[in-house]
């Protein structure tokens, strides 16, 4: 049924005609076949899972396993690395209304702090205050366990996306 250009399907959301974007966080469910000569899932570059946060949220930081939640690294190379926090995502996992959490980017490419510039493929670990720094071949071989990342290369932009995401000096890594 359409009623002034907007399509209404049994449903909890509308398709609707003509929009540049999406807005709202309405659920829109459909039984049925679904033909389309473009699909737009994900804006964003990775998929992040949301895990309890102890402590504050900094987007871009590498969190390791606290005993009340996740907290920002604080040595090189620190036991229990779980990943980077996303402020990158399309796709999410775990949230959980109320709950201090931590979008953990679990694959794809994410926007992180550096210690410094890397030549691209150098595996990446977490340092103090969530940073990441180059893996030595000798930590590589150890503690394989603690490859949070493979380096890509700086972000140029000061802001990211359409969304306007800022970048502060991150650089862009491939979630291992």
């Amino acid at each position: 049924m359409k009623i002034n250009g907007v399509l209404t399907i049994r449903s909890a959301g509308n398709l609707e005609y003509n929009q540049s974007s999406p807005s709202g966080t309405a659920v829109l469910g459909y039984n049925g076949y679904f033909y389309a000569t473009r699909v737009y899932n994900a804006v964003y570059n990775d998929y992040a899972d949301f895990q309890p946060l102890k402590g504050k949220l900094e987007y871009g930081k590498c969190y390791v396993q606290g005993k009340d939640g996740l907290e920002l690294s604080s040595t090189r190379g620190q036991k229990g690395v779980m990943g980077i926090a996303s402020d990158t995502y399309g796709q999410a996992v775990g949230i959980e209304e109320g709950t201090p959490q931590v979008p953990i980017a679990v694959s794809g490419w994410v926007l992180a702090y550096v210690d410094a510039e890397y030549e691209p493929g150098d595996p990446l670990t977490c340092t103090e205050d969530g940073y990441l720094t180059k893996m030595t071949r000798e930590e590589v071989r150890e503690y394989p366990e603690r490859i949070v990342a493979i380096y890509s290369r700086p972000e140029t932009s000061e802001k990211w996306s359409k969304f306007n995401i800022d970048v502060d000096g991150r650089h862009w890594v491939k979630v291992k």
